[in-house]
């Protein structure tokens, strides 16, 4: 299965060791994995493709866990969607969603995407598109025609295999690319996500060749207005962010009327949702505003950040805000992403008399 770097990060420490990359032992072996650690993990099958795998404290292997798949920005990999959500980049800081994953006992696995030629590519996902005008999102993955929703069902049943998982609490969440992706799993794996809640990335899949869940999926998207990478009505302004394949981004407005009809809401406009002003409480620029869908099958909600960029609230501003926007400090994009998933486990599966 090839070799690669393998890297065990006690939570308390910090500190790296790097070895081969092997398989995660199975969970009812007698090394199986051991809480407060970060780990590098092979997905059988999949070369060059590996996870790492982040466990609580105080996980053992006689108690289920939920586990929240962190998906990645194009350009991007699995080590960088770790900072992404800390404040300034600082994967000590006890914002990160790491640091929250060990408070709250959930698992964080942050799998590799497609990853570019050349010695320094970066990867991407295959988050649909790429027809009638619309680009595919995104990279080498659309370039390859890669099938991630494969890569996902191989990778779940892998952490399923090494880690005791809630079975209705799988929840999926990422950036850019990487929430686009999130998207695309509701769509077709909604029978296993329970509930996504992606940032700046929107539901590209719905444009070609469509999403058609089984059922209503609880969708939480957050987007800011002055995104120049994925722009809230679907066009791109930063060189930074343009692949080259051409096309146009699902707008906002159009992904949240397609998970509003799709979610039975009344209504399938941003108009027809609630709509609340969050606290302004830093003066960093932008505002947000929360919509909720209404009366709808599955909670459909978007928080709209008034002058915000292609960034995590209260994350990570990994570039200049001349080149990305800015980064909106008026709320924790961390505690909000998993307080929604949190609350929407996989319901249970009607039971059939017949």
């Amino acid at each position: 299965m090839g070799l690669a770097v393998h890297c065990i990060v006690p939570v308390a420490l910090l500190a790296v060791a790097c070895a081969g990359v092997e398989r995660a032992p199975s969970a009812s072996s007698p090394d199986h994995l051991v809480g407060g650690t970060e780990t590098e993990w092979l997905v059988p099958g999949h070369d060059d493709r590996n996870y790492l795998l982040r466990l609580p404290p105080d996980y053992d292997a006689e108690t289920p866990i939920p586990v929240v798949f962190g998906f990645h920005g194009g350009g991007g990999n699995k080590e960088g969607f770790v900072r992404t959500g800390c404040p300034e980049g600082h994967r000590d800081d006890p914002g990160c969603l790491s640091a929250l994953a060990d408070r709250e006992g959930f698992a964080l696995v942050m799998p590799d995407g497609v990853r570019r030629r050349g010695l320094f590519g970066g990867r991407s996902w295959n988050a649909g598109g790429g027809r009638d005008g619309f680009r595919c999102v995104g990279g080498e993955a659309c370039a390859t025609d890669s099938d991630d929703v494969a890569y996902f069902d191989d990778l779940l049943a892998e952490v399923r295999r090494a880690v005791v998982t809630h079975d209705d609490q799988v929840f999926a969440t990422g950036i850019s690319n990487g929430g686009a992706m999130s998207h695309r799993l509701a769509c077709e794996r909604s029978e296993v996500v329970a509930a996504i809640a992606t940032i700046a990335g929107a539901a590209q899949v719905q444009a070609t060749p469509g999403c058609a869940p089984s059922r209503a999926v609880p969708v939480l998207h957050v987007h800011g207005t002055e995104d120049p990478c994925w722009g809230y009505d679907g066009s791109i302004s930063e060189r930074l962010c343009d692949d080259g394949t051409g096309g146009r981004f699902v707008s906002v407005p159009d992904s949240m009327a397609g998970w509003l009809e799709r979610n039975g809401c009344d209504g399938t406009d941003l108009d027809d949702m609630t709509r609340e002003t969050m606290p302004d409480a830093q003066d960093d620029g932008t505002r947000s505003t929360r919509f909720r869908g209404v009366d709808c099958d599955a909670d459909t909600e978007h928080v709209r950040i008034d002058g915000g960029g292609h960034t995590w609230p209260s994350g990570w501003d990994y570039l200049a805000e001349r080149r990305i926007g800015k980064v909106a400090q008026d709320f924790d994009g961390n505690q909000l992403v998993w307080a929604f998933l949190e609350a929407h486990p996989l319901p249970p599966t009607p039971v059939d008399f017949d």
